[in-house]
This record gives C-alpha cells, structure tokens and sequence, in this order.
C-alpha cells in the first residue's frame, strides 16, 4: 500500500472495527492474487487485510469473501471474515478484513490432518441453502458438467487476457471438454490446495487460506493439484498417494491424473495471461506480473504439449 492508501484504510478499520487506532501495517504476501497485509491496533488487535491486486487470474475478492461465510458457517476452518469494501472506494482497490489467526508458521506441516480436513469439506452438500446460491449449484447437475464450466471459464478467462488467438490453449480446451471424466461427487472445490495454503499450529490446520480459485466441481481436482503443483515440498507424490488412500479411501488412477494434471497446465496457463495483460496496460506493473505472464505461462503451455492435450 501506499500511504494515501494506508491513511484511508487506517481510518476506516478504526472506525468499522472501533479501535481507538491503527498502530501499524505489515505487509506478510508478495502473492501474485491479493496483497496481503496485518493490521495491529494500539490495543495489540491483529486482523488481516487482502487487498485486490487488478482482478489478477480473472478471480475476484468479493465472491472470495462470501464463499469464505458460507464455509465458516458449515464449520470448515477458514478465517472469519469480519468487513467488506465491495465498492473500492475507500482505498481505489476492493478489499476484505478477516480475523487473525494463530499459527507456527515453522513447524512441519501436518499432512493428515490437512488431507482429513479437505476431504470433510468437499462431502459438504454445495447445491443447498446459501453456499448452493452463491456457487450456482442450481445450474450444474454434475460433476462432469462442473468440470467443463471451469475449463470453459479458463478459456474465457485467456481470451478476455490475449489479443490473439491460441490454438494450443483452444485445442486444450476441447480435449478437456471432450475427456471430462463422470466424477463420483459434486464438491466445493479449493482449486489451490496444498501446504502453502493452509495455517497450522504444527498439529492441526487452524485455516485454509486463498479461496480466490473456490467453485464447484470434483473434488479430485484438488487432490491432483495439490500432489501436482503444491505438495512435492511437503513429500513424495507416492508417499501423498498412499495417505489419501489410508485416509479418505481415494485412489488415483493413471487416466484421472493425466486429465486433472492437464488441466491444471490449462487453467494455470490460461491465469497467467491475465497477469502479462495487467502488466501491458499499466494496472498492475509489478515485475512479477511480466514474469508469470510470460516465461511460467509457456512452461504451462508446453506441458500440455508433451501430455499430448494440445496436439
């Protein structure tokens, strides 16, 4: 934030949380969705603030903040969230506030726990009462039919972010659409999962962070982009295998994570043009943003290559 943006945010979390005052900011993400900052009080109150960043990877934090209620009511462990500036007027960009919570950010990352966890979640019934409205479940009467929305969604997302057309992403998308596997349930899908998203306390995971990809879908999404993309630092992709089988009873077939790895290359490809978009015209110039839009999107894109998709 800048300081024009810090003295306004200041004044407005002192007067809708009613603190006396804002002791300081801390920037704590160079995340490339949201900036993330603590806010202290002078009474010692912590809350974090996630701040949009130009609409990178085509999400947005008002629908991530309202899928974060709707979770916390059906008791998964998201961080609460306690104010909205849907408008962006107070600081030019929309924003949210969630409480603070506590965590040992260097102990090891409890796996089972976190696998035990995802798995509740994505039993929740995502098709009733608010949670079903917001996700649009009443449109969506499979997970296969969820599955092509999303890749669907991701090329739509790619074609708003280029000025020219594709054809190894629009070829993607068609053998994605064609291949979309039956699926055994229809879920809330994180769409990010893994140990750089969740906080803990070295024993249990106290919350899930970075909703800004939730939606619905198969929950084997999650489980491939989690031992896909998030989950090598934590451990072996045959060791995490064998924990969600010992868990939740899940087995992942060669057919099923070929198609769930390729479409993590699309959606992830797809993204990041936004960001080289963001970083042409000026609404987000951050080196990072050239960067993904770029050199990473091309990695992305030749993956699908050589997994035969965008041939």
């Amino acid at each position: 934030m800048n300081p024009t943006e810090s003295e306004a945010l200041s004044g407005w979390l002192s007067t809708t949380l009613g603190w006396p005052a804002v002791e300081s900011f801390r920037r704590i993400s160079e995340g490339h969705s949201r900036e993330m900052v603590i806010a202290t009080s002078s009474t010692g109150e912590r809350v974090v603030v996630r701040i949009e960043q130009g609409g990178v990877f085509g999400t947005d934090g008002v629908l991530e903040s309202r899928l974060m209620t709707a979770l916390h009511a059906h008791g998964v462990p998201v961080a609460r969230v306690l104010a909205v500036d849907e408008t962006g007027a107070i600081i030019g960009r929309r924003f949210f506030v969630m409480e603070f919570v506590s965590h040992v950010p260097d102990a090891p990352s409890p796996v089972n726990d976190f696998i035990g966890v995802l798995h509740a979640m994505h039993g929740i019934d995502p098709t009733s009462g608010a949670l079903g409205d917001l996700l649009g479940a009443s449109n969506v009467s499979s997970a296969r039919e969820a599955t092509m929305k999303q890749v669907r969604r991701w090329r739509d997302v790619y074609r708003s972010s280029s000025k020219t057309t594709i054809a190894l992403l629009e070829r993607s998308a068609e053998w994605l659409e064609s291949n979309a596997p039956d699926g055994d349930r229809l879920s809330v899908v994180h769409g990010d999962a893994g140990p750089d998203n969740f906080v803990h306390d070295g024993e249990r995971v106290t919350a899930i962070t970075d909703w800004e990809f939730g939606h619905l879908g198969d929950p084997l999404e999650d489980w491939v982009f989690c031992i896909q993309m998030r989950g090598s630092r934590a451990l072996p992709k045959e060791e995490w295998f064998g924990r969600l089988a010992d868990i939740t009873g899940i087995r992942i077939g060669a057919d099923v994570w070929r198609y769930w790895e390729a479409f993590n290359y699309f959606k992830g490809s797809c993204a990041n043009l936004s960001c080289r978009a963001l970083y042409e015209n000026g609404t987000n110039p951050a080196p990072n943003m050239a960067i993904v839009g770029t050199a990473v999107h091309r990695v992305f894109l030749r993956r699908l290559v050589e997994l035969g998709v965008a041939v």
